[in-house]
Order: C-alpha cells, then sequence, then structure tokens
C-alpha cells in the first residue's frame, strides 16, 4: 500500500510540475534590442536618448480560452527588470489543462496591495518600486538620459504608479496568441513575449522630452504614460516543447 500511495504522489507532482507554462520577456525600442547605457534611440518627436533603468511589475495572470472561458492562476508578483536576465523569465505554474487563445496579464499590482503597505518579497521597498510617501507601489520605471531634457544632468525619470482615485495606473493586457497554447503533462510550453518600451513615448500620448522629462506623482499625465504601455507587448511565438 505504500508503495502505491508513493506511485500516486510521484504521478501527482509530475503532471502538477508539467503544467507549468514559461514567459520569456525581450525588450526592444522599435525594431532595436535594449542595452542599457550605451545604446541611444530617437523618439517620434525627434528626442535623442538613452535608458539606463527600466522595470515593472507583472501579476495577476489568467488564461483565456477559445470559447471565451478565463481561468485565473494562482495569485504571485513578478518584478521584471532589463538589468536581471532571470526576472524575463516567468514560471506560472499550476495552468490548468487545456487549449488557451489568449493570455491576460496586469502591468502593476492591484489595489488591495497598495492600500495594504510595504510587503516582502519581489513587493520589498528595498526594490526602489514603492513610495512610501504616496503610499503605493510603483507599476513601472524608466529612467536614462537625453540632450533634450531640462532636468539635472539631462535626466529622464518616469515613475509610474500610486493610487490616488481617480489617478490608477495598473493596466490590465490580453494578448491573442498567435497558436494555441496547449497545456498538460505532455507539453512544456514557452510563450516568447516582447515589450517595446518606445511605445511609453510613442503611443497615442505622444511624449516630448523638451516639455517633460520626467513624472514620479500620480496624476493625469501617469495616467496617458500608463494607457501608452498598456499596449507595449506582444507575442513573438510559442514553443510547445
Amino acid at each position: 500500500m505504500n508503495r502505491l500511495l508513493l506511485l500516486i504522489f510521484l504521478l501527482m507532482g509530475t503532471g502538477t510540475a508539467a503544467q507549468q507554462v514559461q514567459l520569456e520577456i525581450s525588450h526592444v525600442l522599435a525594431s532595436q534590442p535594449m542595452q542599457l547605457q550605451t545604446a541611444v534611440y530617437t523618439n517620434a518627436a525627434g528626442d535623442t536618448f538613452n535608458i539606463t533603468l527600466f522595470k515593472y511589475y507583472l501579476s495577476n495572470f489568467s488564461l483565456i480560452a477559445a470559447d471565451g472561458r478565463k481561468t485565473a492562476l494562482q495569485p504571485a508578483w513578478f518584478l521584471v527588470s532589463e538589468d536581471n536576465a532571470a526576472s524575463k523569465k516567468i514560471l506560472l505554474p499550476q495552468c490548468p489543462e487545456g487549449e488557451y487563445t489568449q493570455l491576460s496579464f496586469m502591468i502593476g499590482v492591484d489595489s488591495v496591495l497598495n492600500f495594504s503597505g510595504p510587503q516582502d518579497g519581489v513587493l520589498d521597498p528595498l526594490h526602489g518600486m514603492f513610495w512610501t510617501w504616496n503610499s503605493g507601489y510603483i507599476m513601472a520605471k524608466l529612467e536614462g538620459t537625453s540632450p533634450s531634457s531640462r532636468l539635472p544632468n539631462h535626466m529622464l525619470q518616469f515613475h509610474i504608479g500610486g493610487y490616488r482615485a481617480p489617478h490608477v495606473t495598473q493596466r490590465m493586457v490580453t494578448l491573442t496568441l498567435p497558436s494555441p497554447l496547449l497545456t498538460g503533462p505532455q507539453y512544456k510550453p514557452r510563450v516568447m513575449l516582447q515589450a517595446d518600451a518606445m511605445i511609453w513615448f510613442n503611443g497615442d500620448y505622444k511624449i516630448s522630452f523638451r516639455q517633460m522629462a520626467g513624472f514620479m506623482t500620480p496624476g493625469t499625465p501617469a495616467d496617458r504614460i500608463a494607457d501608452n504601455y498598456q499596449h507595449m507587448f506582444s507575442v513573438k511565438k510559442i514553443v510547445s516543447q
């Protein structure tokens, strides 16, 4: 009997372990790979700039089937940073077996956490993504320099976050997958995502660094930048095995 129970547990563990989805994220600006410090980019306003820091939270993941059935995955929060290769590989465990056509997630952390004060783990304020004076998390952060900036040392500092109604900067993203995502014991799917940071400045709300080179409090400009970067993600491909 003990051997039988052990075999059942092993089989259950194998099935659960296999029902995972690996997300692999790459960062670009338009068609150029993101390179911190060294690469120079140009936005739609004609401003040249570089990036020294790029990071954001992802949470509230769901998988959506072709019939619209939405399966919320276990709560988890991930801090993705360009300078940390490991952070750009996100493992979503315990994905129910099935076939899915869309992936949904939040850029940022939800309102409950914003009103609950500082947390630990990736939500620890030591990561530089929490405003003690605004009692809320920074959902996404981009820093760099530009000759067009009028800030000291030509800095760029876009810290988008906080939770002060009506200014809410969490954004839900729903991506249609280029092919069905299959989960189950026989699959080890990998979803290749791409985030285009240029969309922060070249979206529906155009940013000129001559006029605004930074924003670090809740407010309308932050809302508009969040509206822009809500569309920065795309799915490049899915690898089933």
